[in-house]
């Protein structure tokens, strides 16, 4: 018998262009081991890796022995043939030696110094018998003998219990693919010449380690740079086509029918698993097939995160797809349906709708996108209809009404609320005809209460979220959860808070229910404000953090799912004086905040960022901010974003003492107050917004009697509610009010109170917040410390040492004293006083200040009690002796 001489002859190794870290790790490992298996697709470096260990053993003086199968070995005769051959080329004493005998298995399990190493390339290609023998040997020679099995896929030879005796070495994809590092080191070495850094990168991730990939790549830049191309930015249609080539030529053509028609079928997928196979093949073979596939080495792998699951190579698995794309676009767009409907029935939503997306057919991706929106809402994907709907034409969504209910949605999440409207009203059309289709018409009620509370029909919410919310009982927790949220807002806002502790418990309830997980983001957000109205400051805060940290685990940092308690949260730092993380969540999330929040979330951002502004001294860029959100209230229609806006602007413009600029701002704001603006038989909190923006004009043009009337009003309304963050706002304002009437004792009764209330929920910021007056009666009381140990007074004390910081101005160092009164007057304040010393009178000042008389009287009265004074003339006397006019 004849044998070929290159079946026992090794090929010539290349020069190493790049050091391989990886290869080399495991020179020894591999030099130990009685067998090493070396599993990989064509072209993935297997032989390269098998040659430098090869190499590596024969130079420290063993015999090496090299059988390239592919080069002539047919059955079993001939395998034994060349391995004899190749034993005597080595140098073994195998002169004379029966190939067919059991004399080979007996030399080969000889012990010697010099233990024998033996490479078999393209193992894939022997028969059966020849497997059988090759494990006969490996088994009797134990560690007589190093074997290297080189493959495309895995071989018939039994391996478990090398594998449990630690004698075995297995080397597939991962360990031969080149680390990004490696791969642009080999092509630049390839292309001797710079490289554009974006197309290195492109190539670098499009082979994906696949080491003949990256020498083609190099090889097809070299000679365009040989002729002239040096400046090219990226890869052509020639370069691709040869590799579309390399992989026709070097692995469809050599398959068999069945299994070619598996590759290209199969190539649509990410993952293959027998099911998802089965499913585009329409055979329940493909299972079998797909195994053979990977026993092939087809550029198969498998997937350690998926049990069963194998992928394609991606640069193979794109030549493959691009392949039947072009040739067969029918063909690829219904391989592409059968997916979206397997992922479908397995309850993977997006996958589905992806495929459906990639089959082109518009019909069927309008189809999946209604019979899966729900699935996709419930799992936090709802932006992803709008995503995947967006090229549909009316024509096709227009006939759909789940997936208009649910764009609908979308749409009111994004405050567009006419596009919303149009969404609902013609899905509404459809359920006329399906009168008895009680999902839909769960899903239209749900809808219409969502759009109700953008549009702040708070009433109607109430009245029909509490209906729905019985009706559904425990079906549908995503949709209870979302109720309950817009229940809780509802009841808020109307100062409904008498069932507030059953609505806790249904909160409770929601939360607990299988499949509420993700809207329980939303829910916690929206329910935070409403607790924190009642003072229950650590449910709020706890609720927060939880749906923040969700929303950011499963959205991912800086999401506008999470903007939703992120900006919630932020205000709920920002009164309890925790400015910087306030500032953070601001910085980060507000941008994004359009995109799913709504009045609460889009007020409590844009309004915070004015209050730290503000709080920095930074007065017009404060202002600005709040007039943008002005504009996106006016945009979008919303009145109570509006009103709190407005509000906000009158309270930073009489803080910095414009009173004509805060009574231009509240008309700005189309608020109309007719009459005094006490709590009517059903107030909300839009009214009382209102109320304090006129009582800060009020209080500034000294018009005291009908401020303390109508916040006195409001006072005993909030009271009978428990809204205990409107009580302090009222209280702090009826202090305000006393101080300017000459009452002080009673000023300081309202200061308790309203410490008694903030204490527990901490807010500190409110009492910061609300100027001059307020900080001076309480550095007035709490100055020198808490008298009694009380919560309520060491809460004030911590207050008192803030104010140093925020209220006081700077004096020269050597007349710096905590004592000193004049270090707690403001610009302003001493702007007046120096006028006062010169003896203009109030009217005088006002005019040159752009005040009004009333507004000086109301600055004059700041600087007395600060100053401990009662008239003018004390008041100089006082400024001159710490030496404020020198």
């Amino acid at each position: 018998m004849g044998l070929v001489p290159t079946v026992i002859t090794a090929p010539r190794r290349t020069p190493a262009i790049v050091r391989r870290a990886a290869i080399d790790q495991l020179t020894k490992e591999v030099a130990a081991s009685r067998l090493t298996i070396i599993d990989g697709p064509a072209g993935s470096g297997k032989t390269t890796a098998a040659l430098c260990w090869f190499d590596s053993m024969t130079a420290e003086g063993r015999p090496g022995l090299w059988i390239a199968t592919r080069a002539g070995v047919r059955d079993l005769a001939s395998f034994r043939l060349a391995l004899t051959e190749a034993g005597i080329a080595a140098g073994l004493p195998w002169e004379g030696l029966d190939p067919n005998g059991d004399a080979l298995l007996k030399n080969l399990a000889t012990h010697n110094d010099r233990r024998p190493v033996i490479v078999i390339e393209d193992a894939q290609l022997l028969p059966a018998d020849v497997l059988e023998f090759i494990g006969q040997y490996i088994a009797a020679a134990r560690d007589a003998v190093t074997t290297i099995i080189v493959s495309r896929g895995s071989v018939g030879i039994p391996i478990a219990r090398m594998r449990a005796l630690g004698f075995l070495v297995e080397i597939g994809l991962n360990e031969l693919q080149f680390s990004p590092s490696e791969a642009a080191e080999l092509v630049s070495s390839i292309v001797e010449r710079p490289i554009d850094r974006n197309l290195l990168k492109q190539i670098v991730r499009e082979m994906d380690g696949w080491a003949s990939g990256l020498v083609m790549a190099g090889e097809y830049l070299r000679k365009r740079s040989a002729h002239g191309f040096g400046g090219q930015r990226n890869l052509s249609e020639i370069f691709y086509a040869e590799l579309t080539s390399y992989f026709q030529e070097e692995i469809l053509t050599r398959q068999e029918p069945h299994i070619q028609q598996f590759l290209i079928d199969t190539s649509v997928l990410d993952i293959l698993t027998p099911s998802a196979c089965a499913a585009i093949l329409g055979d329940d073979n493909a299972r079998e097939i797909l195994e053979e596939v990977h026993r092939l080495g087809l550029f198969l792998s498998k997937v350690e995160t998926e049990r069963n699951g194998y992928s394609y190579h991606i640069l193979f698995r794109k030549m493959v797809y691009d392949a039947m794309v072009d040739r067969s676009p029918a063909r690829a767009a219904e391989c592409h349906r059968r997916a979206s409907r397997y992922y479908a029935g397995a309850g993977e939503a997006m996958a589905a709708v992806e495929h459906a997306r990639l089959s082109g057919d518009e019909e069927f991706l309008a189809d999946q996108l209604n019979d899966l929106a729900n699935d996709l809402i419930y799992q936090g994907y709802l932006y992803h209809i709008e995503e995947q709907a967006s090229g549909l034409p009316w024509a096709v969504i227009g006939k759909r009404p789940i997936l208009l209910l649910a764009l609908a949605w979308r749409k009111t999440r994004r405050l567009s609320l006419a596009t919303a409207e149009r969404y609902f009203a013609a899905a509404e059309e459809i359920a006329k005809e399906r009168p008895d289709d009680r999902m839909l018409n769960y899903l239209l009620l749900h809808r219409r209460i969502l759009l109700e509370a953008a549009r702040d029909n708070l009433r109607f919410v109430e009245t029909e979220a509490e209906k729905l919310l019985l009706e559904l009982g425990d079906e549908e927790p995503y949709l209870s959860c979302t109720l309950v949220g817009q229940l809780m807002t509802a009841r808020r806002e109307l100062f409904h808070f008498q069932d507030i502790l059953k609505l806790e418990a249904e909160t409770r309830r929601a939360l607990e229910r299988p499949g509420s997980e993700f809207a329980s983001i939303a829910l916690k957000a929206t329910v935070a404000p409403t607790l924190m109205a009642l003072g229950k400051a650590a449910m709020a805060r706890r609720f927060l953090d939880e749906a923040l940290d969700l929303a950011e685990t499963r959205c991912g940092v800086g999401s506008s799912v999470a903007a939703v308690p992120a900006m919630m949260l932020a205000e709920n730092l920002y009164d309890t004086g925790e400015l910087d993380r306030s500032a953070e969540l601001i910085e980060q999330y507000l941008p994004v905040v359009r995109q799913w929040g709504m009045v609460d979330e889009v007020a409590a951002g844009f309004i915070t960022r004015a209050r730290l502004t503000f709080a920095c001294g930074e007065v017009s860029k404060a202002l600005d901010g709040l007039e943008e959100a002005h504009l996106i209230a006016i945009e979008c229609g919303l009145d109570r974003l509006r009103t709190l806006v407005v509000c906000e602007q009158v309270r930073i413009l009489i803080r910095s003492g414009q009173i004509a600029a805060a009574e231009d701002a509240l008309r700005a704001g189309d608020i109309c107050i007719d009459e005094l603006p006490v709590p009517t038989l059903t107030p909300t909190r839009r009214n009382e917004h209102i109320a304090i923006a006129w009582l800060r004009i009020e209080i500034l043009r000294h018009r005291l009697d009908r401020a303390k009337k109508v916040a006195s009003r409001w006072l005993e309304f909030v009271k009978r509610n428990s809204a205990k963050r409107s009580i302090v706002t009222f209280q702090l304002l009826l202090a305000e009010i006393a101080v300017l009437e000459g009452d002080r004792s009673r000023a300081r009764r309202a200061i308790r109170e309203a410490l008694e209330i903030a204490e527990t929920a901490g807010w500190n910021r409110i009492f910061l917040d609300e100027g001059e007056v307020i900080c001076s009666l309480l550095a007035e009381s709490y100055g020198t410390g808490p008298m009694l140990e009380t919560p309520a007074e060491v809460f004030a004390s911590r207050i008192v040492s803030a104010l140093n910081g925020e209220t006081a101005v700077q004096v020269d160092e050597a007349d710096e004293d905590d004592s000193c009164p004049i270090s707690r007057l403001m610009d302003r304040e001493i702007e007046i006083l120096t006028m006062v010393g010169g003896g203009l009178r109030n009217r005088e000042i006002g005019e040159r200040l752009g005040l009004t008389e009333g507004t000086v009287k109301w600055y004059l009265q700041q600087i007395f009690d600060k100053l401990g004074v009662r008239r003018r003339s004390q008041a100089v006397l006082r400024a001159r002796q710490y030496g404020l006019f020198g």
